[in-house]
């Protein structure tokens, strides 16, 4: 889940060995944090059953099992009817406002660039260029920002949705597609005005939307249980383990060869392998 729009960080932010990658953190979510109003016994309950277990939920019935009531409280916020067809999973995408936003996004930024002038080469480096900061975006905030040590509010809503059970239709709210977005188009267009180069920054846009939505459409098929080809289903196989196994590790979104270049993606039995390792030290510490 992506919350503040960042453009440019310090590269020694990129290039800092990320913490903990040997073992992980302990299961993400375990700290007490203040809930969303009026459903703090609810993901008490989250945290305290995940605790027992010593795992986190993947299903709701998970939940229901043990407590009903929590169960069927917490879907009045979150929606755990995940599809599970390819037809459901399209027709639900499309019917959240921020999909709907994102796609009338797309059409006007491209329907703009088209209408100053023909394409040509700076707007394939434009497109490339911008493409490739998207992914390492993702990368970044998710690790620097929705997993930070320091307890923010971007990092308590990302905290939210790790404790949730793992199959939930998660999109990002319209208000923040919208502020978002809305912030990259003011300052691509200012600049393009500016440096007489509208049509680069026009495409520029265009290709920063299109991977916002291809961010969003990958992460909600990834907790989701719908059937996906080969490619999608190691997108979310990638996602899965970040959840599940350790949330220091397996980081980016549309391209997990991005956690390979810097250094999170290691294999899951060798995290879980030091896990166990670390657990045993701990307890014959006790």
């Amino acid at each position: 889940m992506l919350l503040v729009p960042v453009l440019v960080l310090p590269w020694a932010l990129l290039t800092q060995p990320p913490a903990l990658r040997s073992g992980g953190r302990a299961a993400p979510g375990t700290t007490a944090l203040v809930s969303p109003p009026g459903f703090e016994e609810a993901y008490q309950t989250l945290r305290d059953l995940r605790d027992a277990r010593g795992r986190p939920l993947i299903h709701l019935s998970d939940l229901a099992k043990h407590d009903a009531e929590i169960a069927a409280r917490l879907s009045e916020r979150v929606n755990f009817n995940v599809p599970t067809t390819a037809a459901g999973a399209v027709q639900t995408f499309f019917s959240h406002p921020t999909a709907k936003f994102i796609c009338a996004m797309l059409s006007l930024s491209a329907t703009a660039r088209l209408s100053v002038g023909a394409l040509g080469a700076a707007d394939a480096l434009a497109f490339v260029a911008t493409s490739a900061f998207w992914v390492v975006q993702e990368w970044v905030i998710h690790d620097k920002l929705l997993h930070s040590e320091n307890v923010w509010f971007g990092e308590t809503v990302h905290r939210w949705h790790h404790e949730l059970p793992y199959y939930h239709v998660s999109l990002d709210g319209l208000g923040l597609a919208v502020a978002w977005f809305a912030t990259v188009a003011v300052m691509l267009i200012g600049y393009g005005v500016w440096a007489s180069a509208l049509g680069p920054c026009l495409t520029a846009l265009a290709a920063y939307t299109f991977c916002g939505g291809l961010y969003e459409a990958a992460h909600y098929l990834a907790h989701t249980r719908v059937p996906l080809p080969p490619a999608l289903n190691r997108i979310r196989r990638h996602h899965t383990h970040h959840h599940t196994v350790s949330d220091a590790h397996w980081l980016a979104f549309t391209v997990p060869a991005v956690d390979t270049l810097f250094g999170t993606n290691p294999k899951a039995k060798d995290v879980v392998a030091a896990q166990k390792a670390a657990k045993r030290l701990a307890d014959r510490r006790q």
